[in-house]
């Protein structure tokens, strides 16, 4: 789908919302400065992006020290440059909480994408020993987990089995918009794809960092899941279920998505298959 020749986006573009990305600017591994956070919010607006839930790391034993200060100050400044340059744009703050620890207090309603749904994820990209109980840190008291990136923890091609564990242990599934052309590798690829197809993904987000080669979208996803024929999931994983998650509803369930072993993949990358496989 392309834009309008007069430059708006298309009206067949359902509102898109975001509720992973590191636009907070200089707090984390994301955007520098206010004005590279604001291009690429405007670079997410003018894609059909109109909400936008900012969330810098936190480490859980960290949630109420002084680096909330830091980040909450930084934030206000980001949010009135975004409120003059974006205008239509909603933007709020939360957190990514890392899980650095079994028994934190995270009780701070604010942390959260809605008072209801705390976006979490695990250390250093590994799935710890006690996974399940370690998330149940949260859901004891009263959260309800959102998983950042679960395709993208180290040896969960082998440990597969454990996305369904933590669904029924009440965790939702937020997948990294990437993931679905293989930008962080074939097992991660592998994963995303494999849970799309169980349908074992509520929410694919961009995980954007505002960063030169960092800068995949859920307008892109939205893109590739449409010239698929997944326009109903889509529309779930995209805008229905972040847009429900932010208002602190439930997300609906999404059908399975069955993607092409090439979803994305770029002409160079299909020559050379092409290539390779006349030889």
């Amino acid at each position: 789908m392309s834009d309008d020749s007069d430059g708006r986006v298309s009206d067949r573009i359902p509102p898109l919302a975001d509720l992973h990305n590191h636009f907070v600017p200089g707090v984390d591994d994301g955007a520098r400065t206010i004005d590279e956070a604001i291009a690429a919010l405007k670079e997410l607006f003018e894609s059909g992006v109109t909400r936008v839930a900012t969330t810098p790391h936190l480490s859980a034993s960290r949630a109420s020290g002084s680096r909330r200060v830091e980040i909450q100050e930084s934030f206000e400044e980001l949010r009135t440059a975004a409120e003059e340059a974006i205008p239509d744009l909603s933007l709020s703050l939360a957190y990514e909480v890392r899980l650095d620890e079994p028994d934190v207090e995270l009780g701070d309603r604010r942390l959260g994408l809605s008072d209801r749904h705390l976006l979490v994820e695990f250390s250093m990209l590994m799935v710890p020993a006690y996974s399940t109980e370690t998330l149940n840190t949260a859901v004891r008291q009263n959260w309800v987990p959102v998983l950042a990136h679960p395709e993208r923890y180290a040896g969960i091609e082998a440990r597969y089995g454990l996305i369904q564990t933590w669904r029924d242990a009440g965790v939702v599934m937020c997948v990294n918009a990437a993931s679905l052309w293989g930008r962080y590798g074939r097992e991660a690829a592998w994963a995303a794809r494999r849970m799309l197809a169980d349908g074992a993904v509520d929410i694919i987000a961009s995980d954007h960092h505002a960063r030169p080669g960092r800068s995949d979208t859920v307008r892109q996803a939205w893109d590739r899941l449409l010239e698929v024929g997944h326009d109903e999931a889509g529309l779930l994983l995209l805008s229905e279920n972040p847009a429900a998650i932010l208002d602190g509803r439930d997300p609906l369930p999404v059908p399975p998505v069955h993607l092409p072993v090439h979803l994305g993949e770029g002409w160079t990358e299909r020559l050379k298959r092409i290539v390779g496989r006349s030889r």
